[in-house]
Order: structure tokens, then C-alpha cells, then sequence
């Protein structure tokens, strides 16, 4: 009788440590999985913002050096900032593991960067077609920053993407859930936005 008894105590533990082994396991392949995910949409969101800001950037730098008509740009321009936009809120809804959140925020904040800096050179663009001497030097300002702007969200996202593309589950795992290394813990200015610390290169 006592032996029985001590073999179900036995198994009754084996089935606990069991369970915390598999609930163990569970949590780590749903941590892998959270950070695939995240590094899926991260290179998304860097592959599409790429594809909308390398070839404006060209037209851009055409059109301050006079080579494009401002007119044939503007319907590019305002698709791009559609697509912009629509990458800020994907970005904003992006699941991260709590160590990468800070992450994801600096993500959203380089995205906004270069929504700004598209309304900037829209902005650029419209003023253009005017006569008056003050109105286009305001427009070509409007475009270089604008242009530095693009340029500045484009690397900064590409060098976030590369970040997170190359981290491991145990390494997330170890990361403090505040923010992980190198990571920004405050937004940047409306002047951050639109320039860097390049923006006195001319391009």
C-alpha cells in the first residue's frame, strides 16, 4: 500500500514538472514566433518605405536642379504620402516582445520622419509656380529639407531593420522590458523630423 502511494506522489510530480516544462517550451516557441513576426513586418515596412522614397528622392533633386517640371512630380508626391501614411499606421500597430517596444517606437517616430518630410516637399512643390522671388526661395528650402528628410527616415529605418533582423529569441529574452540597447526613449523635435546630422550636406 505505501508503495503505490509513493509511486502515484511520484507520478503526480512527474505530470507537474511535466506541465511546466511544456508551458516552458510553449512560451519560448511563442516567443520565437513574436519575434519572426515582428522581424517579417519590420522588413516590410523598410522594403515598401524604400521603394516609395528612393525614386522621390530623384525626382526631388531633379526638380531643385531644374531638370523636371514640378507639375510632373506632383501626383507622385501625393501617392507617396498616401503610402506614408498607411506605413505610420502599421507601424503603430506592430506586436512587438516587450524588450523590442522601444524599438517599434523608434520605428513609428522615422515613418512620421518621413511623412513630414513628403508634406514638406509637396508643400515645396506647390510654391513652385510662383513668381515672386521670396516664394521661391521658400520653395527650394522646402525641397532641400524635405529631400534631407526622406533621405534621413530611409536610413535610419534601414539601420532599425538590420537591429532587430539580426536578434535572437535569448537575447530578447535577456533584454530589459523598458528598451533595449540603444534604443531612443524620447521623440524627436518637429526639426528632428525633417533633418539630421547631415542636413548642412548638400545633395
Amino acid at each position: 500500500m505505501t508503495g503505490t502511494l509513493l509511486w502515484l506522489i511520484a507520478l503526480a510530480a512527474l505530470s507537474v514538472v511535466a506541465a511546466i516544462v511544456l508551458r516552458r517550451m510553449a512560451s519560448l516557441a511563442g516567443g520565437t514566433r513574436e519575434l519572426e513576426r515582428l522581424q517579417a513586418d519590420v522588413v516590410a515596412i523598410h522594403q515598401r518605405l524604400t521603394e516609395t522614397v528612393e525614386p522621390l528622392v530623384g525626382h526631388l533633386d531633379d526638380i531643385r536642379r531644374g531638370v523636371l517640371d514640378p507639375a510632373e512630380a506632383g501626383p507622385e508626391v501625393d501617392a507617396a504620402r498616401t503610402t506614408l501614411r498607411t506605413l505610420s499606421q502599421e507601424a503603430r500597430h506592430l506586436k512587438a516582445p516587450a524588450g523590442l517596444t522601444d524599438r517599434v517606437q523608434q520605428l513609428t517616430w522615422e515613418v512620421d520622419r518621413a511623412v513630414r518630410a513628403a508634406d514638406m516637399a509637396s508643400h515645396g512643390i506647390s510654391q513652385m509656380g510662383r513668381a515672386r522671388h521670396d516664394a521661391d526661395a521658400e520653395a527650394q528650402t522646402s525641397l532641400k529639407r524635405g529631400t534631407l528628410g526622406l533621405r534621413h527616415a530611409r536610413e535610419a529605418v534601414a539601420r532599425i531593420m538590420i537591429g532587430v533582423a539580426k536578434l535572437t529569441p535569448p537575447e530578447v529574452r535577456a533584454m530589459p522590458a523598458a528598451a533595449a540597447s540603444g534604443a531612443i526613449v524620447t521623440p524627436p523635435t518637429d526639426e528632428d523630423l525633417l533633418s539630421g546630422p547631415e542636413e548642412s550636406a548638400s545633395s
